[in-house]
This record gives C-alpha cells, sequence and structure tokens, in this order.
C-alpha cells in the first residue's frame, strides 16, 4: 500500500509539471506570435510582410488612378507616412502593432491591417 501511494503522488507530481510545461510554451508562443501586416489596393492584397523579421523600409503604392500611399514599416509597426488624399486621415492614423489594428484611406481604396496572435484578453466570463 505504501508503495502505491508513491506512485500516486509521482503520478500526480508528474501531471502538474507537464501541464506547466505546456502553459509555458502556449503562452510564450502566443507572445512571439507572426504578426504580419497586409496592404491592400483597390480591395486585393498587394503584398504581406512579416513584421517580426521586417527591416525598415518604405513601399510606395500607386493606384490605377494616379493617387499614392507611402507604407513605412520598422520591426514590429507599420504606418501610412504619406499620401495625396485630402484629409489625411489615414496618415493621422499614426502607428500599428497589434493584431486587428487597420489604417485607411478611403479616397485612394487603400488599407493596412496587422494580422496574427494577440495575448491581450477582451472579454472573460465565468
Amino acid at each position: 500500500m505504501k508503495n502505491l501511494n508513491y506512485y500516486i503522488l509521482a503520478g500526480l507530481l508528474a501531471l502538474v509539471l507537464i501541464s506547466f510545461g505546456v502553459s509555458h510554451l502556449v503562452r510564450r508562443q502566443m507572445e512571439e506570435g507572426d504578426l504580419r501586416l497586409e496592404i491592400y489596393a483597390n480591395g486585393q492584397l498587394y503584398q504581406k510582410i512579416n513584421l517580426s523579421e521586417a527591416a525598415s523600409e518604405e513601399i510606395k503604392i500607386i493606384n490605377k488612378d494616379g493617387h499614392y500611399n507611402v507604407v513605412e514599416i520598422e520591426k514590429g509597426r507599420a504606418r501610412i507616412r504619406e499620401a495625396d488624399c485630402p484629409n489625411q486621415i489615414c496618415v493621422r492614423t499614426g502607428w500599428i502593432s497589434q493584431p486587428g489594428q487597420i489604417a485607411v484611406c478611403v479616397p485612394n481604396k487603400f488599407n493596412i491591417e496587422i494580422k496574427g496572435k494577440s495575448s491581450n484578453v477582451d472579454t472573460i466570463s465565468y
């Protein structure tokens, strides 16, 4: 009977250690998640860029009407730096860096969006 208690205790301890290990791996994976920038022009996907590996660069996109937007990319974030639209709301949006954030230039039919896993909690239910 004494040996059985040791086996049960060792089994429970192993389950606790395994659950902590899995929890740590899942949390680390969610924090490091692959953030990618998707650039859309005229409703079509123009380019995908991995933000976690991206070097600092600028991309100028000119649409079929001759209007343009300049996207500035740094490691982990992006913004519309320049546009020839009249109201400049897309430029004033500033840097985006979290999954789900978006910057839109309606007159030029252009937008950028961050996609990926988010470690932020939106709601908690009991």
